[in-house]
Formats: C-alpha cells, sequence, structure tokens
C-alpha cells in the first residue's frame, strides 16, 4: 500500500494530455491551503493504523513549488517516520517534473534519502506535450526541456537513483522512426546510470491505438534484456506471470492498477495540502476526494469477471485493470487498454515458455475465490508509482538498480 502526500495541486506546466488534477487547482489558485501542521498530524494518524509501513511518495501538483524549507520539512517528516521497534526506514520518494530541480533541493534529496522519479516523455523533439506552453512554443519546450535534462544529470552526479516516468503518445511513440527515437534517448539516460522507470500510456486526443501500445511494450522488453534495463509495465507483468507477488495465498500483483479498487475506495490514500485523508488521486480529476468508510467493494470485478472479462486469461492478474482507465470514460468497465495489455501478456507468456521449458505459470493454476486477485482486504504492491497511472505517472524502484552496469551501444533493436 502506498501513501501520497500532496503539499500542493498546483503546478508549473500545462502539459497537453490529462492530468489527475483539476485545471483550476492547477493554474488557477483555488486549490487547498498547504498546512504541514495538518499534514503532520494525518500521516501519524494512517501510519498509526492498516497503513504503518507503507510507502510514503511526495506528489502534486508540482511539490517543488512549496519551496525549499517546507519541502525540508516534508521530507524529515517522511524519514523519521516511527517504524517497528524504533527503526527508521528513512526513505521518501517524490514525483517530480524536474523543471524546478536546483542545488539545494539535491542537498535536501541526498540528507534525507529522498528517490526522485522524474517525469519527462522522450528527447526535445518528443517532449512536445509537456511544459509550461505545450505544441505552441518551440523556444518554450526546447529550453524546458534541456533544463530538466540537466537537471537529471546533475541528480544523478550528486548519487541520487533518479527513475523515469515516461508516457507515450502519438508523438513520442507507436511508428518506427518514433520508436528509435525513444529507444536512443533511453539509452542516453542509460549513459548516466539510468536504467529504468515506467512508461505508460497517455489517455485522451493524443492516445495510441492497442496495437501502438502493445508494440512499444514489445520494444521496451527487448531493451531491457539486451541492454540489462528495468523498464516497467514489462518487468512487473513478467513477475505477475511467474506469480512471484504472491504471498499467504492471496495474489496481489503489480502496478496498482491491477489491484481492485474503485473510485470511492482504493489501495492507495493521499494526503491533500490541508490534510485531508482521501483516495488514490487518480481519482481527483473528476473530483472524487471523499474516500467510503464502508470498506466494501463496488461489484465492479464481480460484474467484469462474468461479463466482458470473461474466461480472459489473464483476468487473475489484471482484474480488468483501473476503473479510471475505463472504456468510454466510464469506470464500471475493464480498462480501456485492453488489447494492448492481453496481447503484452501473450507475448510475454509465450517467451518465458520458451526460455523455461516446464515453468508453471500463474495462469495454469486453478483459481479458487482464496486465490483470486484483490480478495485480501488491500494489496500490498507499490502505488503504481510512486507509479501513478500507471497512470499517468508510475513509480518503479525509483532507480536503485545498479547504476552504469549496462552496456554502452550505439544502436538498440527496433523490431
Amino acid at each position: 500500500m502506498t501513501i501520497i502526500v500532496i503539499p500542493t495541486e498546483r503546478c508549473n506546466y500545462r502539459c497537453a494530455y490529462p492530468c489527475f488534477e483539476p485545471e483550476e487547482q492547477r493554474h488557477e489558485g483555488t486549490g487547498m491551503i498547504y498546512d504541514f501542521d495538518a499534514i503532520k498530524q494525518s500521516l501519524l494518524q494512517v501510519w498509526g493504523g492498516s497503513y504503518h509501513g507503507s510507502s510514503v511518495c511526495i506528489h502534486g501538483g508540482e511539490a517543488t513549488l512549496i519551496g525549499h524549507k517546507e519541502f525540508e520539512r516534508l521530507c524529515q517528516l517522511i524519514h523519521d517516520l516511527p517504524w517497528s521497534g524504533g527503526k527508521v526506514k528513512g526513505s521518501v520518494s517524490l514525483v517530480t517534473n524536474g523543471s524546478l530541480i536546483d542545488d539545494e533541493f539535491i542537498r535536501i534529496m541526498k540528507k534525507w534519502n529522498v528517490y526522485p522519479g522524474v517525469s519527462i516523455d522522450g528527447d526535445m523533439s518528443h517532449n512536445c506535450l509537456r511544459g509550461s506552453n505545450p505544441l505552441t512554443s518551440d523556444a518554450t519546450r526546447c529550453v524546458e526541456h534541456e533544463r530538466v535534462m540537466v537537471n537529471i544529470k546533475k541528480m544523478r552526479d550528486a548519487g541520487l537513483p533518479v527513475s523515469i516516468m515516461c508516457i507515450i503518445h502519438k508523438y513520442n511513440a507507436g511508428s518506427q522512426e518514433n520508436l528509435k527515437a525513444l529507444g536512443a534517448w533511453m539509452m542516453r539516460l542509460s549513459k548516466m546510470g539510468i536504467t529504468g522507470g515506467r512508461v505508460n500510456p497517455a489517455y485522451g486526443a493524443y492516445e495510441l491505438t492497442d496495437h501502438e501500445i502493445y508494440w512499444t511494450w514489445r520494444n521496451v522488453y527487448n531493451w531491457n534484456k539486451k541492454y540489462g534495463w528495468s523498464w516497467n509495465p514489462v518487468v512487473e507483468m513478467e513477475k505477475n506471470l511467474k506469480g512471484e507477488k504472491e504471498s499467504r495465498q492471496i495474489f496481489a500483483p503489480a502496478p496498482c492498477v491491477n489491484n481492485q479498487c474503485d473510485p470511492f475506495n482504493t489501495h492507495t490514500i493521499s494526503i491533500l495540502p490541508n490534510g485531508f485523508i482521501g483516495n488514490c488521486d487518480r481519482t481527483f480529476s473528476h473530483g472524487f476526494y471523499c474516500r467510503s468508510q464502508s470498506g466494501t467493494k463496488s461489484g465492479r470485478y464481480q460484474a467484469l469477471e462474468q461479463t466482458e472479462c470473461k474466461d480472459c486469461s489473464y483476468w487473475r492478474i489484471c482484474g480488468g485493470g483501473c476503473p479510471e482507465e475505463g472504456c468510454g470514460g466510464d469506470w464500471r468497465s475493464k480498462t480501456r487498454f485492453c488489447e494492448a495489455i492481453k496481447k503484452t501478456y501473450g507475448f510475454l507468456e509465450g517467451e518465458l515458455r520458451k526460455n523455461i521449458p516446464g515453468i508453471e505459470l500463474i495462469v495454469d493454476k486453478v483459481s479458487t475465490p482464496s486465490t483470486i486477485i484483490g480478495n485480501s482486504a488491500h494489496g500490498d504492491s507499490p502505488h503504481g508509482d510512486s507509479n501513478h497511472g500507471d497512470s499517468n505517472h508510475g513509480d518503479s524502484a525509483h532507480g536503485d538498480a545498479n547504476h552504469g552496469d549496462s552496456s554502452h551501444g550505439d544502436d538498440v533493436d527496433w523490431e
């Protein structure tokens, strides 16, 4: 489970694809007022209950907009949470667009053991839907892009384990030319020691087709295998097939989009700027801040198992996906990326069976009520990122793979 701390809903970017935060909160200053004491009280409250020991992620909006002083207070608060036995876990994850990172933020992150995840969608030509003025100002876009890349390198040079959240859309994936540029950019990151992150599909007007998403993920799989990288979601999907998240006879697959949430009762919880405890931030764009107190399921998954997802081989490790990805914007429907996910699982299953003869996969096991995904009170996988959306943000292990140890060739496979 994951706790997301949101110190501000404001953002200095106006990305062209949909975001979790409503437009007026992000840019018009109508969001909640930041209250450190209220956030602290709520964090300690949830930490004292069933969320004790959960991952904690600082998110936004753009969290660095609160400034150095308050950012450091939050990092110290999370770092010093009272773990069982008096132990201090001492790690904080951060999701940021990277544009405001400077030497002082880097000092703070190093001091309080922060794992930054930077949202950026490719090289200068293809990272064109993010920024303060995307699609309309090449000069602004190029300056911002290069500034973020410089900031990423500065964080790596300082020894911070950076991971990347990349949203794939029709301008940076979906064609051979775009995929070649995407792979070359990943190679550039690899030479900085960044060998992993998350590649999630965009929603809306710039959305790829299922086939384009599938081929993008296949390329990511090939690059991972060839260069020793660990880009998700394909690594997580492979683990899901092998049942590596199975424990206590209850399968809780990664990422969070597979954990059978509904818009009113999510595995991930958010602590908003005023201390309000709400649902996963993916629900915020619809104005769903309140969290159900009943803890009961909506029935979405029981319905999907008998209708849209009936007899699907991968139901146990997908569960219909995140309700925020529902077809036609309907949270009761299965994920709009169903065919891409199914084809990718099919490809990965074939690769596993070819490379490990006789392997038993989770899809080979007989399903019973106690082993179906999501029958526990809460899933225990990290938030798909800390990595959203999965959402449009992801959060793999935030770069704590070995850095700089992959082979650095001049080319990658495009087929």
